[in-house]
Parts: structure tokens; C-alpha cells; sequence
């Protein structure tokens, strides 16, 4: 493959170090893109340039995509790869021009819109067949009066949409949460500001499927438990394992991606319990456990270039599955703040997960010893483990402070 020069986003985050290494090992040019100007992927030994974009958290969603625009120029790059939603919303909702020859790495817009959308993306599965909680979907706050008999405690309250943009351009977050009182899934959905979906509850285990598929046929898959989360009651992965590939969930996320003609990376997440197997979301773009499946032989960074670009096959002959099931691999910082909900159980949504304060400092003694396969850590790129080491340190402090 000819050697390309890609800008990455978000170069704070461990996916984000873990595209640049594969890519800068590959022999691409690799340019670092953050809103902050010191971070784990600029300090790799794969990045030959670090530059800066505004927040569209203060500074608006257009001043971010204008910056990341003129970066791709600046830099002469044919593929930018967001990593996370805050870039990908504020491109694709400005539509901004990328200089000619530069190739975005998302989805096809209205594919993406629907994955970003929860309600949409339930309405699709129904439509296939797979399953999803029992729920409603709240247009005025004053319909979830009553919810908590109709779908039982607690109510998991889900924005339509974890990114808006606001009537000033700028993004904001629509969180999940808890609600155990009608009041609470009231109040919950007031703070939307956008249409809700309320789900039941549904008790499990978190497991991925991360796909890179070419015009909805996929070209890699890779699956993995989530072992810890943050929050402790179900979210970002800090800790995780590669397991074997399911074949219901895996024809299930193919179904999925395949219904919406998906082009490029994705990660369709799903709870496993005692009432089965339940669809929980499907993040459109390259997942936060992502460094995991890297770790555990499948080069998803390569096989997301290659499709982009347009280096690999739209029918391949065949899917790239070879990956060491059983890696184990951790986020420090989420693993620190997992680590300190369970000693503290200071949140109510703690108790809906097994865990004690010894499965707390179980995983504290795990910290320090060896083989625990570390997001940032490297043995060919050393400086951003010591820099992600001090950055989460620093994170759990204030934390702890604040708590």
C-alpha cells in the first residue's frame, strides 16, 4: 500500500495513540490533533507533528471543524480520522469542505444520524429482528409520569442523542442515567432537552462487536467483555477481554451495519444476563476499547485506512477475524475511577452490579503488577505511557478531592 499521511483527532485518548502507532508502524505520516496542546498521541514516537483545534464544548462546533479543516491543509493529509463524536458531530453538522484529495474517515452521513440516534437505531433492530429492551420514547418530560410501573426500577433514561449541538453551536452531552422515581425520570428527561428514550433495565454483561465493513459488507470483526466499567452500573469500558466471536450477536451487528450500507468502523454493544441477549447501542465510529483488539493481533486502524481509502476490496474474500481471544487489556484512567467508586459505593447505580471493595483492591494490587496489558503502553514507544501515567494520577486526585 502507498504510504499516506492521515491526521487523527483527539490525541488524548488511548484510541486515538493506538491508530497513530499502527499506522505510524505501518510507514504512513501520522499528524497528532487535540484540543489540548500536550497529550499521549503527540508524544509518540509515531506522530511526526502534534496541531491544536478549539473546544466546540466553549468555542463552538464551527470553530472546531474550520481548525481541523485548515490542519488537513496545512499538513497535505488524504485521510482525517475523528475519533470521537465531539469531532465527527461538529464536521458533519457544519458539512464543512475538506481540501480536495482529503477523505474523511465517518460513515455516510445519514447512516451515521442513525446510528447517533437511539430511538432510530432500536426502531431498525425491531425491524431486523434483534432484540431490545422493553421501552418508551418521551417527547414532553410529563409523559414519563407513571413509567417506573409500566417498565420497573430503575428506568434507564437514554437522550436520543449523546451529542447536540446547541442554539449557540455549541455541543453539548446527553448522558444516560437512573431514575428509580417518576420524578426522577421526569426531571431526567427535562434536563434532555431532546426527545428520550426510556428503557427497562436490563442486567448483564457488556460484550462489542468492532467491525470495519466496506459499503455494509465487513472486512474485520473482533469481539470482547467488558470486565470493568465507568460507571461502575454500565458504560466506558476501563477494563476488558477479547472473547470468541458469538455467532448470533455477530449476525446480529452485521444485520445491523449491513441494513444501513455501513462504511468504515463501528462497535455494536450488548448486554448478555439471565434474560438473554439485549442490542444496547451502536457506536458509529472506532470504539474506546479499540486498542484492545489492536493488541490482540486485528489491525482495525490498517483495515479502516485501507476502506477509506479505498485500498480494500467492497466484496472481501474474506474477513479478517485472527485475533488472540482471551487479551486483557485496561484504560489507567477509567480503571483508577472504577477502582475508587467501588471502595467509596458512593452511587446508588453501584448496587446494581456485583461488585465488593475487594474486587476494589484486588484490581488496585493489579496496578502495579506486570502483564496487565495497558492501553498506552508499548515497548517500541515508552513517552506516552509516562505521560498517560501522570495525566491519570492527576485525574483520580481531583476526583477523589471533589468527592
Amino acid at each position: 500500500m502507498t504510504a499516506a499521511r492521515v491526521l487523527v483527532t483527539d490525541a488524548s485518548r488511548a484510541s486515538a495513540l493506538a491508530v497513530i502507532r499502527s499506522l505510524g508502524r505501518a510507514g504512513h505520516t501520522v499528524i497528532a490533533a487535540d484540543t489540548a496542546a500536550s497529550t499521549v498521541g503527540g508524544s509518540s514516537r509515531y506522530a511526526s507533528d502534534h496541531g491544536r483545534y478549539p473546544s466546540p464544548d466553549t468555542d463552538g462546533v464551527a470553530a472546531t471543524a474550520g481548525a481541523i479543516s485548515d490542519l488537513a491543509r496545512r499538513h497535505r493529509v488524504d485521510l482525517v480520522i475523528p475519533i470521537t463524536d465531539d469531532v465527527i458531530v461538529p464536521l458533519l453538522h457544519t458539512g464543512v469542505e475538506l481540501p480536495e484529495g482529503t477523505t474523511l474517515a465517518v460513515a455516510d452521513p445519514v447512516a451515521y444520524e442513525t446510528a447517533a440516534s437511539k430511538i432510530a437505531t432500536t426502531r431498525l433492530a425491531r425491524s431486523l429482528g434483534v432484540a431490545v429492551p422493553e421501552d418508551e420514547v418521551v417527547h414532553d418530560p410529563s409523559e414519563a409520569r407513571g413509567i417506573t410501573a409500566r417498565l420497573g426500577t430503575p428506568v434507564v433514561v437514554k437522550p436520543d442523542r449523546s451529542r447536540i449541538v446547541d442554539a449557540d453551536g455549541r455541543l453539548r452531552r446527553g448522558p444516560v442515567r437512573y431514575a428509580w422515581t417518576d420524578a426522577e425520570a421526569v426531571a431526567a428527561a427535562e434536563d434532555a432537552g431532546q426527545p428520550v428514550l426510556l428503557q427497562r433495565h436490563h442486567a448483564g454483561t457488556g460484550h462489542g462487536i468492532g467491525m470495519v465493513l466496506a459499503a455494509g459488507r465487513p472486512v474485520a470483526a473482533v469481539a470482547h467483555r467488558r470486565l470493568h466499567e465507568v460507571p461502575v452500573s454500565g458504560g466506558a469500558s476501563a477494563r476488558r477481554e477479547t472473547v470468541d466471536l458469538d455467532p448470533v450477536m455477530r449476525h446480529q451487528a452485521e444485520s445491523l451495519l449491513g441494513a444501513l450500507a455501513w462504511t468504515g468502523a463501528a462497535m455494536v454493544e450488548f448486554k448478555v444476563g439471565a434474560e438473554g441477549t439485549s442490542l444496547m447501542e451502536v457506536n458509529g465510529r472506532l470504539w474506546g476499547s479499540m486498542p484492545l483488539a489492536v493488541r490482540a493481533g486485528c489491525d482495525i486502524p490498517g483495515h479502516l485506512l485501507a476502506v477509506h481509502l479505498g485500498t480494500e476490496p467492497v466484496t472481501p474474500a474474506e474477513v479478517d477475524t485472527r485475533y488472540e481471544s482471551g487479551t486483557r487489556g485496561r484504560n489507567l484512567d477509567l480503571e483508577l475511577l472504577w477502582i475508587g467508586s467501588v471502595l467509596a459505593r458512593g452511587r446508588r447505580s453501584s448496587g446494581l452490579v456485583e461488585v465488593t471493595r475487594r474486587d476494589g483492591l484486588t484490581a488496585a494490587l493489579d496496578l502495579v503488577r506486570s502483564g496487565q496489558g495497558d492501553d498506552l503502553h508499548a515497548d517500541d514507544d515508552r513517552r506516552p505511557m509516562v505521560a498517560g501515567v501522570r495525566q491519570a494520577v492527576g485525574h483520580a486526585a481531583r476526583k477523589a478531592v471533589r468527592r
